[in-house]
């Protein structure tokens, strides 16, 4: 199941993304354009509904753009908290969105 998929089967929406799982530069998530081209919006949803999916909460540290084999990335750098009945467990992670479709000039 794609990432598309599953994010639409566990909470109904249907993000404008295919691609990888957005673990790596090499394998983004892509974000297509839509009007409006408001995919921050998208991304920040993804990331709510993999927080909520993981039982976990989180908050961004840092967004970078970045260029990698041609691609405009945006580089999501978040920390996550997990509770668990015995210990509060924090890491940092980074996401990866493929935004060049969003800097296309065309309407």
């Amino acid at each position: 199941m794609t990432p598309r998929e599953q994010l639409k089967k566990d909470f109904g929406i249907d993000f404008p993304i295919s691609g990888g799982l957005g673990n790596s530069r090499e394998a983004p998530i892509i974000i297509h354009r839509q009007v409006p081209n408001d995919y921050t919006s998208v991304e920040y949803g993804i990331l709510r509904c993999l927080g909520i999916g993981r039982g976990i909460e989180w908050r961004v540290l840092q967004q970078s753009l970045l260029e990698h084999d041609g691609r405009m990335l945006d580089q999501m750098k978040i920390e996550t908290v997990e509770l668990t009945p015995t210990e509060k467990i924090t890491q940092v992670e980074k996401y990866y969105f493929d935004i060049t479709e969003c800097f296309d000039s065309a309407p």
